[in-house]
């Protein structure tokens, strides 16, 4: 699914318009019915709904959507709200259709108005401002009523297509926002929802089509994409009927140090339970007995020190190769990674202690062509540069794995995987339970297994992250939310 811009947004809408064709209005009232379609299946009747509607084209959809709503049985009350701002010609028409239809409440708002009495039953619906905005709000007004929807007891605020007071597409310099519990967005996601700093206003966010032209949206370009079930489907290989062990890749796990062998045994075993048909770990001496024990299927190799890896070895024979969970940061352990990084024609995942080895040597520029670098926002962090906002840093992941022509997965909830062409893809599945220690390294198991399979490195990270994120939605559905890394994988 594509994530667009609001320009493009606007001109998927003037393309519907010109060559369905329909008019502004009917298309409003399209997409307002596809809200109501929503709301209806979340929210029953009886609770008293108060929309609280701009003047503009948001508003707009507020007023269509207490007309459908209240055809519902709803108890409505709109309040529209009356500052600077020109009414749209779609919000006076919508606006004339409201008082037509009559058994509303209709309340106008002004500076000297009293606010609204919300009960903590009652249900908010934020009208105000739509994906259109692009000045923080200061008006004292809005401000006022911004702040008195937040500090209301209503049970839930649904916000249209985007919470009043949130930027789509860039920074806001501002937390005078509607604190949304549910948004809606029509017809595609805003890119202000993938990033971790628009959470808490964002709240839970949904996609609701409204038919915009569908040529329009496969034509135009964007560099950002929500990773969906069909994606996933086009680009899954299905298993020959004669594939054995030795056609369905040998990985490398080289990892594990002194009181973490744990990570480096989670990430052998998630890339044998990701199909990899074989997978040997190259660790410390100290980690033989524990790999050869918990994990049967994984073949050993020990390094000549006993707690930590010190060198290589022969890396001829595996498809794909992963280092660094477990790996530790100690000086005898940097010239096996450099040796590695030097190392021509592998495919490298890089995790954990290795990224912070990188960072600490400074050895971005050694990174092979291609390597998926799998950081959290600390390690990120000290690979690039820190970043005033989460936007700023978007910005940084692309333009590092542009610049350094690899693949980068920086983890989180819509954990976004950067490719060398400047495309980035957001996740879509996984959960908080998953926030748990050695989840990562449970992935870093599933992109390599993949790497080995013969997926390219893109895709092998975008599925990796995706079938990740799927294991650890079903173990916590299995186990009420309640999930170790090692149910991610199956293991008891």
């Amino acid at each position: 699914m594509k994530i667009l811009s609001v320009p493009q947004i606007r001109q998927a809408d003037s393309y519907t318009i010109e060559h369905e064709p329909i008019s502004s209005g009917d298309l409003m009232e399209r997409a307002s019915a596809a809200f109501s379609n929503w709301f209806v299946r979340c929210f029953t009747a009886p609770q008293t709904i108060h929309i609280i509607c701009g003047t503009g084209n948001n508003g707009g959809d507020g007023l269509c959507i207490a007309r459908q709503l209240y055809r519902r049985a709803y108890d409505i009350c709109v309040h529209v709200i009356w500052f600077n701002n020109q009414p749209t010609p779609d919000f006076l028409l919508n606006l004339k259709r409201l008082e037509r239809q009559g058994g509303i409440s209709l309340l106008h708002l002004y500076p000297t108005t009293p606010l609204p009495s919300i009960a903590p039953t009652d249900i908010v619906i934020d009208a105000i401002f739509g994906s259109g905005l692009t000045r923080p709000i200061t008006d004292p007004f809005c401000t006022a009523i911004i702040q008195h929807i937040n500090n209301s007891a209503a049970c839930a605020v649904v916000a249209v297509d985007m919470p009043s007071g949130l930027f789509a597409d860039v920074h806001t310099p501002s937390t005078n926002i509607v604190n949304a519990t549910h948004t809606v967005s029509f017809e595609l996601p805003k890119l202000a929802f993938m990033l971790p700093q628009n959470a808490f206003f964002v709240g839970y966010w949904h996609t609701v089509a409204i038919g915009l032209h569908p040529f329009f949206t496969s034509q135009a370009p964007t560099n950002y994409h929500y990773v969906t079930p069909n994606l996933v489907t086009k680009w899954q290989k299905t298993m020959p009927k004669f594939a054995h062990k030795g056609t369905r890749g040998h990985v490398l796990v080289i990892g594990g140090s002194f009181g973490k062998i744990g990570a480096c045994m989670l990430t052998a075993k998630a890339a044998l339970h990701n199909g990899a048909g074989l997978v040997t770990a190259y660790l410390p001496q100290c980690g033989y007995s524990i790999m050869q024990t918990a994990a049967p299927e994984i073949m050993a190799l020990c390094d000549p020190h006993l707690h930590y890896i010190t060198q290589l070895p022969n890396t001829n024979q595996y498809q794909a190769i992963a280092i660094g969970t477990g790996l530790d940061t100690q000086p005898i352990t940097q010239n096996a990674l450099l040796s590695l990084l030097k190392t021509p024609n592998i495919n490298l995942v890089i995790d954990a202690d290795a990224l912070n080895l990188i960072a600490q040597n400074n050895w971005q520029n050694y990174l092979p062509p291609n390597s998926i670098l799998t950081p959290h926002p600390k390690e990120f962090e000290r690979l690039a540069g820190s970043s005033s906002n989460n936007f700023e840093r978007l910005e940084k992941l692309q333009h590092f794995a542009q610049q350094h022509q690899v693949v980068v997965v920086l983890k989180g909830a819509h954990t976004a995987t950067a490719l060398p062409n400047g495309k980035v893809y957001f996740n879509s599945t996984g959960n908080p339970a998953m926030a748990t220690a050695g989840s990562g390294d449970v992935l870093t198991g599933f992109i390599v297994a993949l790497l080995a399979q013969g997926y390219p490195a893109h895709q092998a990270a975008i599925l990796g992250v995706y079938q990740h994120g799927q294991a650890g939605d079903q173990a916590a559905y299995a186990k009420n939310g309640k999930i170790i890394a090692q149910d991610i994988i199956n293991l008891d």
